[in-house]
């Protein structure tokens, strides 16, 4: 974890009657009330927007994730794939935190 407001970061050993290495369930848990987890914002934003999760750490945050669009160099780029790699790119944009810096 790292600490936007100390500029600090941590190791933290995370331990519990329950483990996954799997996204959706790892949420569906937190749904259910059973603990805490840590997803990248764009996959529980919906859940936080709706108040169905909320963050407990707000000024701690992980390194960035990368996403990359492969696909075949050519000249011309099909429409779709374009207007497809755009969509997501905006989607998966990082917020802003209302301090300046980026949330969890």
């Amino acid at each position: 974890l790292a600490s936007s407001r100390a500029g600090t970061s941590e190791a933290v050993k995370v331990r519990g009657p329950l483990t996954t290495n799997d996204g959706a369930i790892a949420v569906q848990w937190a749904l259910d009330g059973h603990g805490i987890l840590m997803r990248a914002e764009w996959d529980i934003a919906r859940y936080l927007q709706d108040g169905r999760l909320v963050p407990v750490l707000p000024q701690c945050f992980t390194p960035d994730a990368a996403i990359h669009a492969v696909y075949p160099q050519r000249h011309q780029m099909a429409a779709r794939v374009r207007v497809f790699v755009d969509f997501v790119a905006q989607a998966l944009r990082p917020a802003e935190a209302p301090d300046g810096g980026r949330t969890a």
